[in-house]
């Protein structure tokens, strides 16, 4: 397996930002919890942990109900992101710090994918104007592209592009606001608060079977 090239998160406190950098970021970047993160900020990150865990073995009834409870929390995390629309962000930042594969493991992001993080890439994909960029954190970058890389049966295929951009920025917000081509793609695999040259990245196409 190829190493995937991830560009973490510096430490911003290491970064004297200037006020131009902050107005831009804070002007054009709606940041949206993943649904990890989301559950963490209900103190329910452990309740839907353990059944992410023990899903596949689980009574249908019990999976029945998840399945619910997943989708009535993807339609609080789709408002949120309408919020961020009727606003005129740019770029809608999905983060979800405790996605990571060695935190959850494998059988618990094949159940993350499947109840959650696939549809919802979706229907996020759909709803956005072309104009808005989505964005996605390392983690959740890295667990997408290795859970697929072993899902046979999944009803989405996951397209990866490294692109050249138009021009060289100074930071990753810069290329997501400004770069003109390449929209209606899922950015992924740098920290939405990279600094540096930025000239290269890499973009997610996510299409169900029917469509391709």
């Amino acid at each position: 397996m190829k190493k995937i090239p991830v560009f973490n998160c510096p430490d911003v406190l290491l970064y004297d930002y200037d006020e131009a950098y902050k107005l831009l970021y804070e002007s054009k970047v709606f940041e949206l919890d993943g649904l990890l993160q989301y559950c963490d900020n209900q103190n329910r990150l452990n309740e839907f942990y353990k059944k992410l865990l023990k899903y596949e073995r689980s009574a249908l009834e019990e999976k029945l109900e998840l399945k619910l409870e997943f989708k009535r929390l993807s339609k609080e995390l789709e408002a949120k992101a309408l919020t961020a629309i009727s606003h005129s962000y740019t770029v809608i930042s999905m983060a979800d710090p405790l996605s990571s594969l060695e935190f959850i493991g494998s059988k618990a992001a094949r159940a993350y994918l499947n109840l959650f993080l696939l549809d919802f890439l979706y229907e996020l994909q759909n709803m956005c104007p072309h104009e808005i960029r989505i964005h996605l954190c390392p983690k959740l970058s890295i667990l997408l592209i290795r859970t697929m890389q072993d899902y046979e049966a999944c009803p989405y295929r996951l397209e990866i592009l490294n692109l050249n951009l138009n021009e060289v920025y100074p930071s990753l917000v810069h290329a997501l606001v400004f770069e003109e081509g390449n929209r209606g793609l899922i950015s992924g695999l740098k920290c939405i608060h990279f600094l540096g040259k930025t000239n290269k990245l890499t973009f997610f196409k996510l299409k169900k079977l029917h469509e391709l």
